[in-house]
């Protein structure tokens, strides 16, 4: 009986000293982000579209480029407009300054018998993010929409110049 109760007792410990590591890792990779990058250029995230493919937003130079990772790099675009990327800057640090240590999950497993404290937190750390997504979305819709009105342009174009060939 004991015996199960020794292994019980390392795993716990062992769970507990896998997730200190981690919240340390944490902790001091946010307090040394700038040392070990280059700060000219920054990662401000990614999403993985499928198969070795993924979009990339990046700051450089003081401008913002969403970016098309796969068999080759291709610019989707670009933001250059100094207020707009101050702007953008600014919410991506808050949103980064404002998240918690501790996983969202851990939180909720820690928090699982009594009310969930952070519950008001969460409406506030979410109005953040959407409003980055909302503005990088609707960046990407005009540049969606830019790119079919040259579409329809150019097949606009196409019958005419084969009518004037012979």
């Amino acid at each position: 009986m004991t015996s199960s109760w020794d292994m019980l007792w390392v795993l716990l410990v062992l769970l507990l000293m896998i997730g200190g590591i981690v919240m340390l890792l944490r902790f001091v990779g946010r307090r040394n982000r700038g040392w070990w990058v280059n700060r000219s250029l920054r990662s401000l995230g990614g999403l993985t579209l499928g198969a070795n493919k993924s979009m990339q937003i990046v700051e450089w130079n003081n401008r913002i480029y969403v970016l098309g990772v796969g068999e080759n790099v291709q610019l989707l675009e670009s933001i250059t407009d100094p207020e707009v990327v101050a702007a953008l800057i600014a919410q991506y640090d808050h949103v980064e300054a404002s998240r918690p240590a501790v996983p969202p999950w851990l939180k909720q497993w820690l928090n699982r018998g009594g009310a969930n404290p952070g519950g008001s937190d969460a409406p506030k750390g979410g109005a953040e993010p959407n409003s980055f997504e909302q503005t990088l979305e609707k960046r990407l819709r005009e540049l969606s929409e830019r790119k079919q009105q040259v579409d329809r342009l150019l097949s606009d174009g196409k019958p005419a110049d084969r009518t004037e060939e012979p």
